[in-house]
């Protein structure tokens, strides 16, 4: 066989190695990379050295690598390691698959942390500031990319989603599947009865249904079916509170108790920049909310969307578990 016919039979060989159904045996990454190492050294001490395995090891390797291309590739004697003709002929090609291995893997991850293009998000106010964090990180992780934030009630923000203003809607509510929306559970969240310290039911642990009758109340202008996710939860008529007002804005309605000794309901994580303030678990609502992520389902998620959720799944709702736990 010639050397020209032969080295096309062993890049062929390289190319389709994880084909071999003959055998049912695959050349692996590793074995290219520790004959190569050894080609280089000529020594199987510092090639395992660099491979970070046994010398043990890196001889299994290479014969791995001789038994599936069926010649020798290293002529091995007490004193010298020599390369053979197929070795040669093999090393500049084992080095270019790494190389192009290792091209790929840089080229994947600068795909990751180069997302471009704009993210349109949709907002329920209950759930903002838990929203805010993760966004925050994924700004920081992804600056090329823009975030478009609408805070609104969830209608609204489902009216968004199926005219495709939005990609992404956060709210307290489960979409109905005949409005083409599909929906994931998402951020879990409670909500607490707040107030100021000077209250006279601040000095409780917790308060009940019958406490809030007895102070007037800001109803936070959440929505019908998120106002009635919460009836269900308290098993009460909420609309039988003494409410004074209602107020869409979630730091208004704060900023107003601070000056009253009036109630409101809101997630513990706004009162992070409100001292005066403190938070009351009620009575039948001990258990979480769970919010959730809103998408249609005849369009493909973009991939900022999913970076995003993946961000609040495994970063952000631990961080803001450990975050309350503290106030």
């Amino acid at each position: 066989m010639s050397c020209e016919i032969f080295s096309l039979f062993l890049h062929r060989k390289i190319l389709i190695y994880h084909f071999n159904y003959k055998n049912k045996r695959s050349m692996e990454l590793r074995h290219l990379r520790s004959f190569v190492y050894v080609a280089e050294t000529l020594s199987f001490s510092v090639a395992a050295s660099y491979c970070c395995v046994t010398q043990s090891a890196v001889s299994q390797h290479i014969k791995a690598l001789e038994e599936e291309l069926g010649c020798k590739l290293l002529i091995r004697t007490s004193h010298d390691i020599m390369l053979t003709e197929s070795g040669e002929t093999l090393l500049p090609r084992a080095k270019e698959i790494l190389k192009q291995t290792e091209d790929c893997k840089e080229h994947i991850h600068a795909l990751n942390n180069c997302i471009t293009g704009e993210l349109h998000i949709g907002v329920g106010s209950f759930i903002a500031p838990y929203v805010r964090v993760a966004a925050l990180t994924f700004m920081k992780r992804y600056p090329n990319v823009r975030i478009n934030a609408d805070f609104n009630k969830a209608h609204i923000l489902n009216r968004s989603l199926r005219s495709h203003s939005i990609d992404l809607a956060f709210t307290m509510n489960t979409a109905y599947k005949h409005e083409g929306i599909e929906s994931l559970p998402c951020i879990p969240f409670r909500v607490y009865a707040v107030m100021r310290n000077t209250n006279p039911l601040a000095h409780k642990s917790e308060v009940s249904y019958e406490d809030l009758l007895k102070f007037p109340v800001i109803m936070p202008d959440v929505g019908e079916r998120e106002l009635d996710t919460c009836q269900q939860y308290i098993q009460r008529d909420l609309k039988k509170l003494n409410i004074k007002c209602v107020i869409s804005d979630p730091e208004e309605a704060l900023a107003v108790i601070e000056e009253t000794q009036w109630i409101t309901f809101a997630p513990k994580l706004y009162l992070k920049n409100h001292p005066t303030l403190v938070a009351k678990p009620i009575v039948s609502l001990e258990q979480n909310l769970m919010s959730n992520a809103h998408y249609m389902q005849d369009v493909p998620m973009k991939r900022s969307a999913q970076l995003l959720l993946d961000i609040i799944k495994e970063e952000a709702i631990p961080y803001i578990a450990s975050l309350e736990e503290i106030m």
